[in-house]
């Protein structure tokens, strides 16, 4: 059970320090010229694959494993904290595997400049959309599960 507790923190402090990593490079382009956002993208595409994508999965996964290994000792009072963090934790791995990632993704292959800039900024909107939706439910997730003070 401690292993699965100790990947469950890995993964999700990789899920969201990545994800604030990619807020803080999104802000910083925006005062950057033009020519550097495509730099930027290639960072934030980066972050998504070898930090926040896989570091979603190995939440999940040590999530419904944690989940699993608690079943026939849980109490009706602590149902509620479960079912927020696991629900809005799985919205947000959702959102961030389906619409977050292949933004990103999007955003790395176009250029900022020239005849793909318009491209280049719906796609970058989406990804803010995305990663923000994630952050918050992956935050609320978070605070379900820190509210809980059991074993």
């Amino acid at each position: 059970m401690t292993t699965w507790r100790v990947l469950h923190f890995i993964g999700l402090v990789a899920w969201l320090g990545g994800g604030m990593a990619v807020m803080v490079s999104g802000v910083v382009m925006r005062s950057l010229d033009r020519a550097f956002w495509g730099a930027i993208a290639d960072v934030q595409a980066m972050l998504y694959r070898t930090l926040i994508g896989p570091g979603s999965v190995v939440t999940v996964m040590s999530g419904l494993f944690l989940t699993f290994g608690l079943y026939g000792r849980l109490s009706g009072e602590v149902a509620a904290w479960l079912g927020v963090m696991q629900g809005f934790g799985l919205i947000a791995a959702l959102v961030t595997l389906l619409g977050a990632m292949p933004a990103a993704a999007r955003l790395s292959r176009l250029e900022p400049l020239g005849t793909t800039g318009a491209a280049f900024d719906a796609a970058r909107r989406r990804l803010a959309a995305m990663g923000a939706v994630a952050g918050v439910f992956g935050a609320i997730a978070l605070v379900a599960g820190a509210l809980y003070r059991g074993g």
